[in-house]
């Protein structure tokens, strides 16, 4: 078993700083006017505002074990047999998915189904996947998102 952290940008680390310090300033107001009903709320702000990115944060990884690959993100997670993954494909998509990086790696598995990942290692992720047997997912291409993928170029032939 092969545990992976997540790759973080520093433009998601700045959001979550932000976000904490507006959540703590919000519910030092509500705490500072008082009574039972601002509590709760500064309670749940600081919980869902705070915690809940935080939590993301620190246990967003990736284990990939003989057979599966299994992705953690807080509440979140993910069973993917190993043998049900088509393909690897690196990516710069934005959507929302496991990943604390815009450096990410789509796994597409099963029927039409697909995942975002951003492992810090991307080269170990990928050997460790492809656990050294052949039909295994490797990094097969870049795309920037969206359906574009790459194009094998066609071989031209000289008739002379």
């Amino acid at each position: 078993m092969y545990a992976f952290k997540s790759k973080i940008d520093k433009s998601l680390v700045f959001l979550l700083v932000f976000s904490v310090i507006a959540c703590l300033m919000g519910a030092s107001v509500m705490l500072e006017v008082g009574g039972m009903f601002n509590t709760i709320l500064a309670v749940v702000t600081l919980l869902i505002g705070a915690g809940f990115p935080m939590w993301i944060l620190v246990s967003t990884r990736y284990i990939v074990n003989d057979d599966n690959l299994k992705i953690t993100s807080g509440p979140f997670s993910w069973t993917i047999p190993i043998d049900s993954i088509t393909s690897v494909q690196e990516t710069r998509h934005a959507g929302a998915s496991p990943a604390l990086s815009l450096d990410r790696l789509e796994i597409k598995y099963g029927t039409n189904k697909a995942i975002l990942v951003s492992p810090a290692d991307k080269q170990a992720f990928l050997q460790k996947l492809n656990g050294g047997k052949q039909g295994k997912p490797q990094s097969i291409g870049k795309h920037s998102g969206g359906n574009v993928k790459k194009k094998k170029a066609k071989k031209t032939v000289n008739q002379d």
